[in-house]
C-alpha cells in the first residue's frame, strides 16, 4: 500500500559512511493531536500495545507513572478514544512501571501484568494482577498467588518457561531502599491458573527487565541489570535454572544501561543485542518561554567542585522559590532569608490532575526589608538554602546540604533578564556513550560492528523494518536531563546505521525528560508507526513530558504480518520463531512479546518485503516443537497462522 512520500519528494538518496547523516526513504509525522492523544504533560514510563476488543487494531495502554492510566482504543480511522474507566478500576496512584499484555489463561482475550514500584520501594503495597473477564480487567493477585506487596517492581516478561503450553512470568524487581528483601522472581503457572515462584529464579539483582532472545539454536532468557559491568546479568536456556556463564568483554562496562533491543540486524539468522548505556545527568535547568521560570534539577550536589551550589538570579523584584520534596530531607526551617536568616518558608501543595504533591514555598518580595542581604558566609555551613536581595538588585540563592536539590524560581513580576550559576559544566549534561551490539557466537558474546559509533544520550530504542527494505531499523529517544536532546532515526543500509540527517517532528525534542518508545502499525497499512512517552525518569515535576504518536510515512515497498495463535503452545505463540523467504532472502523473527525497558511493542511480527509481492515460504518453529509451513502468502495482508486448526482452545 502506498503512502504520501517524503516532504522532499527525494527517495533513496545516496549516503555516507561512517557516522554521517543520510537522507532515507523513512519519514514520520506528529499525529498525536489529530489521533486523539493528549498532549498535556504527564509522566510517561512507557506504554504497551494490545488489540484489547479483539478487532484487529490496535490499542494504547500508557503507564503515567504517578498519575491516572491511560487506555486509548483505536477507533480504526486513525484515531482513538480514551475509555479506561469501561474497562479498569483501579488505585492510580502506585508509582507504575512496565506493563505486559498476554492470553496467559488461553481463553481467547489479552490479560494484564502491569508492575508497581511501591513508591521508591518505601512501602508494603497490594499489587493487582489482572484477569480479562469479558473484557473487564478484574483483579486476581490474590487468587493467582501473584500479590507480592514488597516487590519494587520495573518490568514484567510473558514467556513459556517449561514449555508446557502455559505462559509463566517473569517479574523484574529492582532493590528497596528500607533493605527488606525484594527478589525478581520467575512465576511458573499451575495447571489450576495459579503462580509459584521457581526458587532458582528467586534473586535480589538491581533488575530493570529481561528478555527473550534467540541464538546457539535455541529460546534464551537474558536477565537485565543497569548496574552490572556485564550484560546480560544472567542468562538462561529457557526451563534449565543453571546459569550460563557470561565472560566480561574487555574495555566495556555495561553500567548505565538503559534499553535492549534484541532483533537479526545483520541477516544472519541470530539475534542481536542492540544496547544503549545512559547514566542519569547530574543536573539541569530550563526557562519557560517567557523566561518567568527556571527549574533546577541538581541529583548530587557532592559532584560540584565545592559541594555547594550557588544562583544569581536579575529581573524580578517578586519571586517565588518552590522546593520540591519528594523522598528529600529538606524542610522550610531550613531556608533561611536575609542578612538575619528568617525562616518564612512553609510547606505547600501543588494539585495536578487531581493529585497533591507537597513542596516547600518561599515567598520573595524586594519591597521587605527582610529579605536584604545574605547571612554572613562563615555562619553558612549548616545544611540549608540562604537567600537574600543583594545591593546591585540580583537575587542570591546558595544552597548548602542534602545532594538533592530539585525547585523553580518563579517571577512574580517582570521576567528574568539573567541568570547564572557556580555551577559550571554541569549544566544541560547528559552523559553520552556509545551503543554496544552484541551477537552470541559459539558460547560466547562478542562486539558486532554495525557502523554507528557516535556517542548519545538516548535511553529508549525501538526497532522495525520502517521502509519495508528487509533489514531492521533503529529509532533512539534520547534525553535524561530537563531539556531533551533530539531523538534519532538509523536507517540500517546493507547491514551497518546511517543517522538520517532529518527527521523532522520525529526528533519530538521537547521540555520533559526523555522517555520511552514503542512501535505498532496502528493504521494497518503495513508501515510501522512509533509512540514515544517522555517523562517519567524522574521526580515530580521534572518526571513529566508530552507524548507523540509518529505515522509512518511509508512509501512503495510490500510487506506481510503474522498473528500466530498457538494450541499445544501457549496461544499468543511466545517463544516460537518465524522464518520468511522472499525473492531469495530470508528474514527471521523470534516471537518474544515486543518487551524492552518499561515498554511492549505491538506482538504481530511485522516482515518488510521489498519489491516482493507474496512470500514464498514461511515456517513456525512453535515452542512445542511441531513446524508448520505455508506457501505463497500475500503481501499487503495480516495472515493469523495456527499451530493447529482443529485447536479446541478459543
Amino acid at each position: 500500500m502506498l503512502k504520501e512520500l517524503i516532504s522532499t519528494g527525494c527517495l533513496g538518496i545516496a549516503f555516507l559512511i561512517g557516522n554521517s547523516s543520510v537522507m532515507a526513504d523513512i519519514s514520520f509525522q506528529d499525529r498525536t493531536v489529530a489521533a486523539g492523544l493528549t498532549t498535556h504533560l504527564f509522566g510517561g514510563y512507557g506504554s504497551s500495545w494490545v488489540d484489547f476488543n479483539q478487532d484487529g487494531l490496535p490499542d494504547i495502554w500508557i503507564n503515567n507513572h504517578m498519575y491516572q492510566q491511560h487506555f486509548y482504543i483505536n477507533n480504526g480511522n486513525g484515531t482513538f478514544t480514551e475509555r479506561l474507566s469501561e474497562f479498569w478500576t483501579g488505585d492510580p496512584l502506585l508509582d507504575k512501571h512496565g506493563s505486559a499484555w498476554a492470553d496467559f489463561d488461553n481463553d481467547g482475550d489479552p490479560d494484564l501484568a502491569e508492575l508497581y514500584g511501591v513508591v521508591g520501594g518505601t512501602q508494603i503495597r497490594d499489587k493487582p494482577f489482572y484477569v480479562n473477564q469479558s473484557n473487564f480487567l478484574t483483579n486476581e493477585s490474590e487468587l493467582r498467588g501473584m500479590n507480592d506487596t514488597v516487590g519494587r517492581g520495573r518490568t514484567p516478561l510473558w514467556l513459556d518457561w517449561n514449555n508446557d503450553g502455559l505462559l509463566d512470568l517473569y517479574m523484574a524487581n529492582y532493590p528497596r531502599t528500607d533493605g527488606i528483601a525484594a527478589p525478581s522472581n520467575l512465576m511458573l503457572q499451575q495447571s489450576n491458573g495459579s503462580f509459584a515462584p521457581v526458587p532458582e529464579l528467586s534473586q535480589e539483582i538491581s533488575n530493570f527487565f529481561a528478555q527473550l532472545a534467540y541464538f546457539d539454536s535455541a529460546v534464551h532468557l537474558l536477565i537485565t541489570s543497569p548496574g552490572a559491568a556485564i550484560y546480560p546479568k544472567k542468562l538462561y536456556r529457557l526451563g534449565n535454572t543453571t546459569p550460563l556463564p557470561i565472560p566480561r568483554l574487555p574495555g566495556i562496562s555495561f553500567i548505565g544501561l538503559s534499553d535492549v533491543a534484541i532483533a537479526d540486524f545483520d541477516g544472519d539468522f541470530v539475534d542481536d543485542m542492540f544496547i544503549l548505556r545512559l547514566q542519569a545527568n547530574k543536573s539541569a535547568w530550563l526557562t519557560s518561554s517567557d523566561h518567568k521560570k527556571i527549574q533546577v534539577d541538581v541529583h548530587d550536589l557532592t559532584a560540584t567542585t565545592t559541594g555547594k551550589l550557588n544562583f544569581w538570579l536579575t529581573g524580578p523584584k517578586k519571586l517565588n522559590l518552590r522546593l520540591f520534596i519528594f523522598a528529600s530531607d529538606w524542610t522550610p526551617a531550613m531556608l533561611h532569608v536575609g542578612s538575619s536568616g528568617s525562616t518564612l518558608a512553609t510547606y505547600a501543595f501543588d494539585n495536578y490532575d487531581g493529585r497533591k504533591w507537597k513542596h516547600i514555598n518561599l515567598v520573595l518580595d524586594a519591597a521587605n526589608p527582610i529579605v536584604n542581604g545574605m547571612v554572613p558566609d562563615s555562619l553558612r555551613t549548616a545544611p540549608g538554602i540562604y537567600v537574600g536581595r543583594l545591593a546591585n538588585g540580583q537575587w542570591r540563592i546558595d544552597i548548602r546540604g542534602p545532594e538533592e536539590f530539585r525547585a523553580e524560581f518563579v517571577a512574580n513580576d517582570t521576567p528574568f533578564t539573567a541568570w547564572s550559576s557556580d555551577g559550571g559544566a554541569l549544566w544541560n549534561q547528559n552523559v553520552s556513550n556509545v551503543p554496544v551490539i552484541l551477537n552470541r557466537r559459539n558460547g560466547a558474546f562478542e562486539v558486532k560492528n554495525m557502523g554507528f559509533s557516535e556517542a548519545v544520550a538516548c535511553g529508549s530504542i525501538a526497532v522495525g523494518d520502517f521502509d519495508n527494505d528487509m533489514d531492521m531499523d533503529a529509532y533512539l529517544a534520547c534525553g535524561a536531563g530537563i531539556r531533551n536532546t533530539a531523538n534519532i532515526l538509523l536507517e540500517n543500509k546493507g547491514g551497518k546505521f546511517v543517522r538520517v540527517s532529518s527527521i523532522g517532528s520525529a526528533a519530538t525534542q521537547n521540555l520533559g525528560t526523555g522517555g520511552r518508545v514503542s512501535v505498532a502499525d496502528y493504521d494497518n497499512d503495513g508501515y510501522l508507526d512509533l509512540l514515544v512517552t517522555d517523562g517519567g525518569r524522574h521526580d515530580y515535576p521534572f518526571d513529566l513530558g508530552r507524548r507523540y504518536l509518529l505515522r509512518n510515512r511509508g512509501g512503495s515497498n510490500h510487506w506481510l504480518k503474522i498473528n500466530l495463535v498457538g494450541c499445544q503452545s501457549n496461544r499468543d505463540g511466545i517463544g516460537a520463531r518465524v522464518i520468511v523467504e522472499a525473492g531469495e532472502r530470508k528474514q527471521a523473527r523470534l516471537q518474544g512479546g515486543g518487551i524492552h525497558d518499561g515498554v511492549q511493542d505491538d506482538r504481530r511480527l511485522h516482515f518488510g518485503l521489498a519489491e516482493n509481492e507474496a512470500a514464498e515460504s514461511v515456517t513456525v518453529n512453535w515452542p512445542s516443537g511441531l513446524q508448520t509451513k505455508h506457501s505463497n502468502l500475500a503481501a499487503g495482508r495480516i495472515h493469523t497462522l495456527q499451530e493447529n486448526p482443529n485447536c479446541l482452545r478459543p
